[in-house]
């Protein structure tokens, strides 16, 4: 394993891979017909607390959902530099990043890396086979820390197993 010096005045090369741009599961009918109700209900609800400002929240998050299920991520190449983690927008620099970690979601591997500055948080979809080599590379500059799991997080997880959307 090459040593990753982000002082180095040349950008070089040391990893490479091939994924999609985000995470993506395509939903049953009856996910839809769940939300479709659930929002139905807000919409009513939030009607008459608020107005039709929070209904057309509401409906704009169920379409955005909506849209994104239908639209397939496309393949993007993410690089580990000697400076940082290369997207095709930008590069992220290794003194940006405060930590990072792994998660799995809809099947899939996924790194989290929180950041100092805007964006804040990147989530970048991995092949399983590659997350020892992406570790170990990350692991030279930035520090690896899974988050803590607060009271928030296991409610989410406690009503998503009593009340499944699908």
């Amino acid at each position: 394993m090459p040593n990753i010096d982000s002082q180095n005045m040349e950008e070089k090369i040391v990893f490479e891979w091939d994924s999609y741009e985000r995470p993506h599961k395509k939903w049953t009918k009856e996910f839809y017909s769940s939300v479709i109700v659930m929002a139905f209900l807000a919409s009513v609800i939030f009607f008459f607390i608020e107005g039709v400002m929070p209904v057309l929240v509401i409906w704009a998050m169920v379409f955005m959902l909506w849209a994104m299920s239908r639209t397939e991520p496309r393949m993007e190449r993410y690089a580990i530099s000697s400076w940082g983690l290369k997207t095709k927008e930008r590069t992220y620099r290794f003194e940006e990043m405060n930590n990072f970690w792994f998660e799995t979601k809809w099947g899939g591997r996924l790194m989290r890396i929180n950041l100092e500055k805007a964006p804040w948080h990147l989530v970048i979809v991995i092949n399983s086979e590659e997350e020892d080599t992406i570790r170990k590379l990350m692991l030279q500059n930035v520090v690896y820390q899974e988050p803590q799991i607060t009271w928030v997080d296991r409610l989410v997880k406690w009503l998503g197993n009593k009340i499944p959307l699908e």
